[in-house]
C-alpha cells in the first residue's frame, strides 16, 4: 500500500493520528469497534470507516509475515469456491514448472508434517513434487506409510523416497513393488495377487491421510509418458483423458473415465474417496487443466498449489 499524500488535504493532522489510532487498536491489537468507539466518544460505524479509510490510504498496511511466500487471501478464496477443508496458494520465485513444483513441495512438506498425526496410515502417490515434498521432511509423527501406485518407469526415486521418510516417521512402510499399468488385466491380476502387493493393496483400505500429485495430461503426467512410451497414449487423449489422481483417470469436467482400470496397479477411486483427508499437489502452466480438473472430481480436501493455477482454477469456475 502506497502512501496518499491527498490524504493530509482532506484529514487534519489530529484526524490522521485518530483514525491509525483505530486501525491499529482494531487490526493489531484486536479489539472490537465497540469498545474503540467508547474511547473515542463516536459510533461503533465510524471507528469501521475509520479503519477503512485508514488502509485504503495508505496510513497503515496490513503485512504478512508468513515464513513461505503464501497468498493467503487466494488461499481462502480457493478453498472456498471449491469446498475444500484448506488450501495453500503458493507464489514461486520465477515462472514455469520447475519454480512452481519447488515452491509447492516447500510448503506441502511442512503442510504434511503438520497435519499428520500420530499412528496414522499414510498413503504417498508417484511423482516429482512427491519427491521433493518428502525429502524435505526431516520430523514427522509415528505413522504408517503406504505407497499408492506401482512404479510409471524404471526410475525408482519415489520407493527410495518412501524408504527414507519410513525411517524418520518410524512405522511400517508398505512399498509397492509392481509396474503402475500391466500389460493386460490377467497380468494386473497375476501381480496383484503377489503377498507383498497384496497386503499394500489391502492397506489401502484403512488410509487416514493420502497425499498425491495431479498427473497433467499429457506433458506433465509420468503414467501419460509412461503410455505414450507403449504407444497407447493418443487414443486416451482422443476419449477426453486430462488428468491423473492415484490410478484414476479424469476428463476436463472431473468425471472419472473407466478406460485402464482393469490393468491399473495401486488405489483405486472408490478407496481413494473413502480417505478422510486427500491432499493433492500441482501446479505450474503443465497442470491448470488437470488441476481444475482434479477439484471438479470431488477427490481433493486438502490443495497446495501456485498462485497462477489458483487464478486459473478460479477463472474456469464462474
Amino acid at each position: 500500500m502506497v502512501y496518499d499524500a491527498q490524504v493530509s488535504k482532506s484529514l487534519k493532522m489530529e484526524e490522521q493520528v485518530q483514525y491509525v489510532y483505530a486501525a491499529i487498536q482494531h487490526l493489531k491489537v484486536g479489539r472490537s469497534t465497540v469498545e474503540i468507539a467508547e474511547e473515542l466518544g463516536v459510533s461503533r460505524f465510524m471507528v469501521g470507516r475509520m479503519v477503512k479509510y485508514a488502509r485504503e490510504h495508505g496510513l497503515v498496511e496490513v503485512t504478512s509475515r508468513l515464513q513461505e511466500p503464501i497468498d493467503a487471501t487466494l488461499s481462502k478464496v480457493l478453498a472456498s469456491r471449491y469446498g475444500l477443508q484448506s488450501a495453500i496458494v503458493c507464489i514461486p520465485a520465477a515462472h514455469g514448472d520447475e519454480a512452481a513444483r519447488v515452491s509447492i513441495a516447500t510448503v506441502a512438506s511442512k503442510l504434511l508434517t503438520e497435519l499428520i498425526d500420530e499412528d496414522d496410515i499414510v498413503g504417498l502417490g508417484p511423482g516429482r513434487t512427491i519427491i521433493e515434498t518428502c525429502s524435505r521432511i526431516k520430523d514427522a509423527p509415528n505413522c504408517d506409510l503406504v505407497q499408492l501406485t506401482g512404479v510409471a518407469s524404471t526410475d525408482y526415486d519415489n520407493l527410495r523416497v518412501i524408504m527414507e521418510l519410513g525411517r524418520v516417521t518410524k512405522g511400517h512402510m508398505y512399498p509397492l513393488h509392481s509396474p503402475f499399468i500391466a500389460t493386460d488385466p490377467m497380468a494386473a491380476q497375476m501381480i496383484k495377487s503377489q503377498p507383498g502387493v497384496r497386503q499394500a493393496l489391502q492397506r489401502m483400505d484403512h488410509l487416514d491421510k493420502a497425499v498425491f500429485t495431479v498427473g497433467g495430461w499429457p506433458h506433465s503426467s509420468l503414467l501419460a509418458t509412461l503410455l505414450d512410451e507403449m504407444g497407447e497414449l493418443t487414443p486416451l487423449l482422443e476419449q477426453g483423458v486430462t488428468a491423473e489422481i492415484g490410478t484414476t483417470l479424469l476428463d476436463e469436467r472431473g468425471s472419472e473415465l473407466h478406460l485402464l482400470d482393469s490393468r491399473m496397479i495401486g488405489i483405486t477411486t472408490q478407496q481413494l474417496s473413502t480417505v478422510p483427508v486427500k491432499m493433492a499437489l500441482g501446479g505450474g502452466p503443465g497442470k491448470e487443466r488437470a488441476l481444475i480438473a482434479a477439484l471438479n472430481s470431488g477427490l481433493v480436501d486438502v490443495l497446495v498449489t501456485d498462485a497462477g493455477t489458483a487464478h486459473a482454477a478460479l477463472a474456469a469456475s464462474k
